[in-house]
Parts: C-alpha cells; sequence; structure tokens
C-alpha cells in the first residue's frame, strides 16, 4: 500500500482518474447491495478502459529511461490503439437504462455518467501520453495526424464493441471471423455516421483536455505574465 500511495502521489494525475474510478464502484456497490446485480458488467468495462492507460504509461517510463527500438514503439503504440477503444466504449452503456424504473433511473443514470466520465479520463490521458511520446520522437505535427487517425479508428472500434459485440481480444481469438465483421460494418451506413460522430466528440474532447493541459503547465512554469 505504501508503495501504490507513493506513486500516485508522484502521479496525481492518474490518482485523480483513481479517484473519480473508485466513486463510480463505489456507487455500483451501493446499487448492488440495496438493488441487484444489473450493473455489475461497468465494473469489467472500466478495468477494460483502463489498461490502454496503465500500458501507455509504462511504455512512457521505459521510453524515459531508454528509448526503444522504432518497431518494438510501434507495437507497443498498435497494442495501445488496440485497448484504447475500451475506454470511451463505457458511454454506449447509457443504453441499458431502457426499461429502468423511474424510481432509480436518476441514480443509474449518475452511476453510468460517473463510470463513463472515468473512462474519458483514462483515455484523453493516455491519448495525451501517446502525443508526448510522438512529439518528443519526431515532431508535434505527426503527433496530431496519430492521435486523428486513432480517433477515427476508434470510433470505428466503440461502433464494432457495441453493435457487432466484438472486443479487444477478438484479435488473437477470432481473427478471421473479427476481419469479417469490419469489412460488412464498413458497407454498413450506420457505421460511417457512428464512426464520424464519435470520433469528432473525441477529438473535441481531446483537444480541449490538451489546450486545458499546456495553459495549465504554462501556468505552473509562468510563462505568461
Amino acid at each position: 500500500m505504501e508503495i501504490l500511495a507513493g506513486y500516485l502521489q508522484r502521479n496525481q494525475k492518474i490518482a485523480l482518474i483513481a479517484f473519480v474510478s473508485a466513486a463510480a464502484m463505489s456507487l455500483l456497490l451501493f446499487r448492488i447491495l440495496l438493488h441487484d446485480w444489473d450493473f455489475v458488467f461497468l465494473a469489467w468495462n472500466l478495468f477494460l478502459a483502463w489498461v490502454p492507460l496503465i500500458f501507455i504509461k509504462w511504455v512512457d517510463e521505459m521510453e524515459a529511461k531508454r528509448r526503444a527500438p522504432f518497431g518494438l514503439l510501434m507495437c507497443y503504440l498498435l497494442i495501445w490503439l488496440l485497448f484504447f477503444p475500451n475506454a470511451p466504449y463505457i458511454i454506449t452503456d447509457l443504453k441499458h437504462l431502457r426499461g429502468i424504473g423511474d424510481n432509480i433511473i436518476w441514480y443509474d443514470s449518475l452511476m453510468i455518467f460517473t463510470f463513463s466520465v472515468a473512462g474519458f479520463l483514462a483515455g484523453l490521458y493516455s491519448i495525451r501520453i501517446v502525443h508526448r511520446i510522438i512529439s518528443a520522437r519526431w515532431n508535434e505535427a505527426l503527433a496530431w495526424m496519430v492521435i486523428l487517425f486513432s480517433m477515427i479508428l476508434s470510433g470505428f472500434g466503440v461502433f464494432l464493441g457495441r453493435y457487432g459485440r466484438w472486443n479487444s481480444w477478438d484479435i488473437l481469438t477470432k481473427p478471421v471471423s473479427l476481419l469479417r465483421g469490419i469489412f460488412h460494418s464498413m458497407q454498413n451506413p450506420l457505421a460511417i455516421k457512428h464512426t464520424i460522430t464519435f470520433s469528432f466528440v473525441l477529438m473535441l474532447l481531446y483537444f480541449a483536455f490538451h489546450i486545458f493541459a499546456e495553459l495549465k503547465q504554462n501556468e505552473g512554469t509562468h510563462r505568461y505574465p
């Protein structure tokens, strides 16, 4: 526990996301104790949202010590991209509010919203780490191009997860079936609309997140009067 506490103290952004995630889990536990287990799947979805952040944070720490070879770094970024759609995916769990009774729908709405905030924060911070890695290795323009491309693929990935019921593990367990699913989805007008809308929102949120972080950093270094 002391090691974890020390790590969170050194990484306050991770600590903040952990706090929001703990709040979401508390709401879920309270619902389970007083009502039912219907939304227990949110815990798994939140865990999956943390996977890309934990992984890319580890990559970033390794990069700070010693830069990985180009090919290995590309593999790292591909793994991150594979799991990244799990972060914004949680917002689609709002669909489960259909059929919920009026006496508890307000609670479930706030609970899923809290899970969504935790997932989005984990995703946005993981993107910022990727942005930082690419900018340090190459340049800012390339970093933004990679981020935009990642957002588009992530928007499509969320569609595959919600409507096709595919998940990140299927690329290893069902690669052929997944490729067929991707091919059919690319011909689906709903998939195109969903991808454009979701990637636009993700890019907008990240842009705001990035600008806010940069302004805070500039304030901290007293770069502006």
